[in-house]
């Protein structure tokens, strides 16, 4: 307890550690282990709480796909574009543009299925053999995104279990013919990322 005649002067005041380069390493290396520490394009800084809660509401929602091309694809359907994780294809198929993939509509984190629920914007990336298309869509609070095998974009507004996103701006056979020549190899790897733009 402080004596109201003391003043600040006549009190002992503890000196303020030193900070040594090695103590802010420290520090950095515990923060980032925990998650803490954000990297943008001008480097790494620890945010404070309310700039954490800007980052929450900003980061983008990303997920990514690998699968694989097969000889049976056509790519003509019209209306929409299929991925699927079954590895064979016993016909020609319309729609599937790969195989073998490592997900499914029940496989996708649930964050990115609340954003696509708020009806936001999804692009969808395919790349495979160097080519690269881009498929603009969209997502609706009717979606259900259970199906465990297949993954289904479509131009119309039709949702079953299996559908991702409805209102796409591209169907298969609209998807660059140069790409849809190595989804027709077998061994052609196929990289399809799905990231909300709001």
């Amino acid at each position: 307890m402080v004596n109201k005649d003391e003043t600040i002067h006549d009190r002992e005041i503890e000196p303020t550690p030193r900070i040594t380069p090695e103590m802010i390493q420290t520090t950095f290396k515990a923060l980032d282990a925990r998650g803490m520490v954000f990297y943008g394009k001008e480097g790494a800084y620890i945010p404070t709480e309310s700039g954490w809660k800007l980052l929450a509401s900003t980061k983008s929602k990303k997920e990514e796909i690998n699968a694989y091309g097969h000889k049976n694809i056509t790519a003509s359907h019209t209306t929409t574009f299929e991925i699927t994780k079954a590895s064979e294809l016993k016909k020609e198929a319309d729609c599937i543009i790969a195989v073998k993939a490592d997900k499914a509509c029940a496989d996708l984190g649930k964050d990115f299925r609340d954003a696509l629920k708020e009806a936001k914007r999804v692009e969808i990336t395919i790349e495979a053999g160097g080519i690269t298309d881009i498929v603009t869509a969209y997502g609706s609070p009717a979606l259900r995104m259970t199906h465990e095998e297949d993954i289904v974009v479509r131009k119309s507004d039709y949702i079953d279990n299996r559908t991702l996103a409805i209102l796409a701006n591209k169907s298969a056979n609209e998807l660059k013919q140069e790409l849809v020549e190595k989804l027709r190899y077998s061994d052609t790897k196929v990289k399809i990322t799905l990231e909300i733009k709001g």
